[in-house]
């Protein structure tokens, strides 16, 4: 493959690729420089030949990677499936988020072959794969007494599953949902401690049956349950709003939660999913894991719980790095194909921000900035400098374009580097892209189609059945007060339970 003669502005061939480790594409070897807690995999930014033999330029550092690409412009096959293989001989973790479960398909059986422990989130078809709790690792850290931390991770759910789409015009409703589901989760965690009642009764379905027992009674205020609530003052705080409001504002506060949840509702083998967790969150920042988050591309109505999971398992692998001197034991990298398109993730810029010093990286791939802007707003733009790799393959998209060709800058007579109209004309066949990386100087180079990384009869290629997923067996609670907690509550009430 012929090399092509660098403008003068630009990055040399041999500068670029004396700055980075080296990932031979015939024996999956990795060589040259490593992170500095001795990591060795990374995106794949460039490609050469070097004495017949095939190598892929790589950033083995903590440094996050960013890739823009529009829809056909190769991004899975020359990024985040070469990605994916060369973390793979490096024994990173990984957490991917696989829209259409296209990633899992194609690596899938490799990944197995090289000892990986493989967990499958499926919110395509919930009935197979494995099952996660929402509710888990708050519930736990609840058990323990940590009561600020289960607080936080609950209000991290209820944002993420009633507020993601906050209307601008009138968001009363969906943040009133909001507490409502704040407060109601917390009373679940609380009756359940009490009543020595199996981590996995502590799920979703128990909080929405909570939910209809709750607001069950026209006077709320006179029931046992409520009584009990307020022995908390966070509960009696955050379910104040709803329980005193009139009739006829409850019912609409009532009815933004249960459309909210109604997600749920009518998918039994989803409930069901969410109703335990069947994985241990330690095997990913342990040892080596990838855990696949598949979804539907024709519909966004689970991408909510993808981004709910992607801020949970990220707050528990930087509380396992706490416990660990301030880093994870293995390397973990977020791979997440379509992350414009997701909802966005709270505290994005500082999950970013902070990540790097803990050995946990992003790989962010996204069609345009105007999605980046439209989930992030302002916080767009940090998340994006917060990633020193950045991989432009190809757009339309105009303001992209110019800041790209600015950030590129002009030669010694004035003339842009590479202008928006070149940047409309990278050679796809030939993956070819543009790269900007640390402090080094911009660079076109040719990347690699995820095919040549492998021979013609390779049979580490493809995907293993994903198991068919055991059906969760938990307990549909009643809710009934025990009668010591009764008398606690007001020993004279005669009213009844609810």
């Amino acid at each position: 493959m012929a090399t092509r003669k660098e403008k003068p502005d630009f990055e040399s061939s041999v500068s670029f690729r004396r700055r980075y480790a080296k990932f031979s594409v015939n024996s999956g070897n990795i060589t040259g420089i490593k992170s500095f807690s001795g990591f060795s995999g990374g995106v794949p930014l460039m490609y050469y030949k070097e004495e017949g033999q095939g190598k892929v330029v790589i950033d083995a550092s903590d440094a996050h990677t960013l890739c823009f690409g529009a829809t056909g412009s190769k991004k899975t096959r020359s990024i985040v499936l070469p990605s994916v293989r060369i973390l793979s001989c490096a024994g990173e973790s990984l957490i991917i988020n696989d829209p259409k479960g296209e990633i899992y398909s194609k690596t899938s059986v490799e990944l197995q072959s090289k000892g990986y422990k493989i967990i499958v989130l499926n919110f395509r078809n919930p009935s197979i794969g494995n099952s996660w709790n929402p509710f888990a690792i708050p519930y736990r850290h609840y058990i323990d007494g940590d009561y600020d931390t289960a607080a936080e991770l609950i209000n991290d759910i209820s944002n993420n599953l009633m507020t993601a789409d906050l209307t601008v015009k009138d968001p009363y409703w969906q943040l009133a949902a909001s507490d409502m589901f704040f407060g109601l989760a917390l009373l679940l965690f609380k009756y359940c401690k009490e009543h020595n009642i199996p981590e996995e009764d502590v799920n979703i379905d128990n909080l929405i049956k909570l939910r209809r027992i709750f607001f069950s009674k026209r006077r709320i205020e006179s029931t046992v349950l409520w009584k009990y609530a307020q022995e908390d003052e966070l509960i009696a705080a955050s379910l104040s709003g709803s329980v005193f409001n009139a009739e006829s504002t409850r019912g609409c506060i009532l009815g933004v939660f249960d459309q909210k949840i109604r997600t749920f509702v009518i998918q039994h083998t989803l409930m069901d999913m969410l109703s335990h967790c069947d994985f241990n969150m330690d095997d990913i920042c342990d040892s080596k894991a990838a855990l696949f988050l598949i979804t539907p591309d024709e519909k966004s109505s689970y991408h909510r719980l993808v981004s709910l999971f992607i801020k949970q398992s990220y707050e528990y692998i930087i509380d396992k790095a706490q416990q660990n001197d301030g880093k994870v034991k293995n390397r973990v990298n977020y791979i997440l194909d379509e992350f414009g398109t997701l909802p966005a993730i709270a505290d994005m810029c500082s999950m970013i921000s902070a990540a790097r010093s803990r050995d946990i990286r992003f790989l962010l791939i996204s069609q345009s900035k105007h999605q980046l802007i439209q989930r992030y707003g302002d916080d767009a733009q940090t998340i994006m400098a917060n990633c020193s790799n950045w991989i432009y393959l190809g757009s339309r998209e105009y303001d992209l374009l110019v800041e790209l060709s600015d950030l590129c800058g002009e030669n010694s007579k004035h003339e842009k580097n590479i202008t928006a109209f070149e940047l409309q004309h990278l050679n796809k066949d030939q993956c070819e892209a543009l790269i900007i990386s640390g402090r080094m100087k911009p660079i076109r180079v040719t990347l690699l189609d995820i095919d040549m990384y492998y021979r013609a009869n390779d049979k580490n290629r493809g995907a293993i059945p994903i198991p068919n997923r055991e059906e969760s067996k938990y307990t549909h609670l009643d809710f009934q007060l025990a009668e010591g907690i009764k008398k606690r509550v007001d020993p004279d009430d005669d009213d009844d339970l609810f």
